[in-house]
C-alpha cells in the first residue's frame, strides 16, 4: 500500500526535513515533492519504505538530540563520538545518534535513486 500524504508529512517531521530540504537532498524540483505531499503523485512503496526507515531511526531522538544530530551531520551518515561544541553524550545518547548516522549511511538515497553531490545532500533547517 502506498504511503499516504499525511504519513509522508509525519515522516518528514520526525526526520526534521522540510519539503524544500527533501527536494534539495534528492536533487529534484520542489514541485515533485509537493505533489507527493498533497497526494497528486503516488509515493512508490520503495520510496515510502526508505522514508519510514529513516523516520524510525530518528523517532527516539529528543528535541535536544535532534539538534545534536543536525549539528553532527548524522543525516549525512557522519558520526563523531565526542563532537565539538556539544555537551558530553551519555552512552545511550551516543548509541541513539550512531543509529541515526548508520541509517543514513546505509541508505543515503531511496532505492534506485541516483545520488547527488554533497551539496545536494545538505538539508534545510
Amino acid at each position: 500500500m502506498a504511503m499516504s500524504p499525511s504519513r509522508f508529512a509525519k515522516c518528514l517531521e520526525i526526520i526534521g526535513w522540510t519539503k524544500r530540504g527533501l527536494a534539495r537532498r534528492l536533487n529534484v524540483g520542489q514541485a515533485a515533492v509537493r505533489q507527493m505531499a498533497n497526494g497528486r503523485h503516488e509515493i512508490r512503496d520503495d520510496f515510502g519504505a526508505w522514508l519510514e526507515g529513516l523516520a524510525a531511526a530518528h523517532a527516539p531522538l529528543s528535541p535536544e538530540l535532534r539538534e545534536f544530530s543536525d549539528k553532527m551531520g548524522c543525516d549525512r551518515g557522519e558520526w563523531v563520538r565526542y563532537p565539538r561544541g556539544i555537551r558530553p553524550l551519555s552512552d545511550d545518547e551516543a548509541a541513539t545518534l550512531r543509529r541515526v548516522a548508520e541509517a543514513h549511511a546505509t541508505a543515503p538515497w531511496p532505492p534506485g535513486w541516483r545520488g547527488g553531490s554533497a551539496e545536494d545532500a545538505e538539508t534545510e533547517a
